[in-house]
């Protein structure tokens, strides 16, 4: 919560902006967090300019004057715009801020919000992000889609949703003798017939014999295969 001095000095008819740009300074913290911090200025008495300030990051308290006392004196007959996202530094932090000038009835500068938000953390995470990030955008080309099976059975499976994706088929119900036997190679070229069980799990879920799996492998390759019995 934002500390604050007595504003009953205030005309009567500004205490009520003063008591909204208070509050207002307190929501805008609690929506953007602890990295933010909104300073409320009173012009009217410059050497105790600020008399609201929610959050801490330049640690300021109500009664401190405005930050630059000596150009403040001479420069409100001058036209003044607000200042929009420019970078302040306090304490060897960099801050990205906001100054927004509010006036009297009269037109005359009587004070100011200053918003400052530390994007310091956020931009050594981006950092770290960056180095992470590095080597993969080096690989930009090579796309690598590994698995993580439990057990055979998963290999075996994992292998055949694979070759469904890309063949853009629903399910086993849509393959036909082509495709058993392009999977039977697919198989036998990450060696899996190697593993004890492959060819009895590969034939249940193609709904076709021991024999007809040892059929397809003599089809592709005449040369012994070594299979786990």
């Amino acid at each position: 919560m934002m500390e604050q001095i007595n504003t009953s000095e205030l005309t009567e008819d500004l205490e009520w902006l003063f008591d909204f740009l208070q509050r207002l300074a307190d929501g805008i913290v609690a929506v953007v967090g602890p990295h933010c911090e909104v300073v409320v200025h009173d012009f009217r008495n410059l050497e105790r300019s600020v008399i609201a300030v929610s959050g801490d990051l330049t640690g300021r308290q109500p009664g401190a004057p405005v930050a630059d006392l000596a150009f403040a004196q001479e420069g409100w007959s001058h036209e003044f715009r607000d200042a929009i996202n420019y970078r302040s530094v306090s304490s060897g932090r960099t801050f990205q801020s906001s100054t927004v000038y509010f006036k009297d009835s009269s037109g005359e500068i009587i004070g100011a919000v200053c918003i400052n938000v530390d994007y310091s953390s956020i931009l050594q995470a981006n950092k770290v992000l960056e180095m992470l990030v590095a080597p993969v955008r080096a690989e930009s080309g090579l796309v690598v889609e590994d698995t993580f099976a439990k057990d055979l059975d998963d290999l075996i499976e994992l292998a055949i949703a694979q070759y469904l994706r890309q063949k853009g088929l629903a399910g086993l119900e849509e393959i036909g003798r082509e495709d058993k036997l392009a999977l039977v190679q697919i198989l036998r070229e990450r060696g899996l017939f190697k593993i004890r069980g492959a060819v009895d799990h590969l034939a249940a879920l193609l709904g076709v014999s021991r024999a007809t799996i040892y059929n397809y492998l003599g089809t592709i390759s005449r040369e012994k295969v070594e299979v786990a019995l």
